[in-house]
């Protein structure tokens, strides 16, 4: 989702698509690099839960970065699972994070919220345009919500950004019940997943533009 609209942002780029059968721990990759943007993970929560081995390979992909690229600049498109991480999938990125941070001199890890308006992963977007939605706990859950071409506003601009972690949140908490004002709701049992999560905006020149009751209106 984020690298098909990046790439699209930056004809000049070199992309490694995952999703078209690509593994970045076994493939070639390319020589003489300046900047790589690190978008590749499993990135479902849920999913993490039922193979929490396959989340390592999030931590694995990111070391071979480090040790085929150590004068490359890294952009890493971490989570805000990874904070005070609550399931296998936030601990992956953490940690891949860390590793950053502890064995890479030229690094920007981005710290991101749910991400909204690239397709039908995101729960405002799986919301849009239902009558009926399903819920899952009691949708008081607090998330921060911005959309992907906000953030891929950021992540190009993050390429010029001093080596260190940034927050690209937009500190405005909505509840799920929130996006789904409106709509019949079918509630299920809860997930394992954090209850609250907002994030600020620590960037120096950055800030999300779309808002997401806006956005669903």
């Amino acid at each position: 989702m984020i690298g098909r609209r990046l790439i699209a942002k930056l004809p000049s780029a070199i992309g490694i698509d995952l999703q078209d059968g690509m593994n970045l721990l076994t493939c070639d990759l390319p020589k003489d690099v300046d900047i790589i943007f690190h978008l590749a993970a499993q990135s479902s929560v849920e999913a993490s839960w039922h193979d929490p081995v396959y989340d390592m390979d999030n931590i694995r992909m990111t070391a071979r970065l480090v040790k085929q690229y150590p004068n490359a600049k890294i952009v890493y498109a971490n989570s805000a699972a990874s904070q005070n991480p609550q399931s296998p999938y936030g601990f992956s990125k953490w940690a891949s994070g860390e590793y950053l941070k502890k064995f890479h001199k030229d690094y920007v890890n981005l710290v991101f919220p749910n991400i909204y308006g690239g397709g039908d992963k995101s729960v405002v977007d799986i919301f849009m345009h239902q009558p009926e939605v399903t819920i899952f706990g009691d949708g008081l859950q607090v998330r921060d919500y911005v959309h992907l071409d906000d953030i891929i506003s950021g992540i190009i601009l993050a390429k010029d950004w001093g080596c260190g972690e940034y927050f690209m949140g937009s500190s405005i908490p909505t509840t799920v019940l929130e996006l789904a004002k409106g709509k019949t709701i079918n509630f299920a049992p809860d997930r394992k997943e954090a209850r609250e999560s907002v994030l600020p905006n620590t960037t120096p020149n950055w800030k999300p533009i779309i808002k997401v009751l806006d956005y669903i209106k």
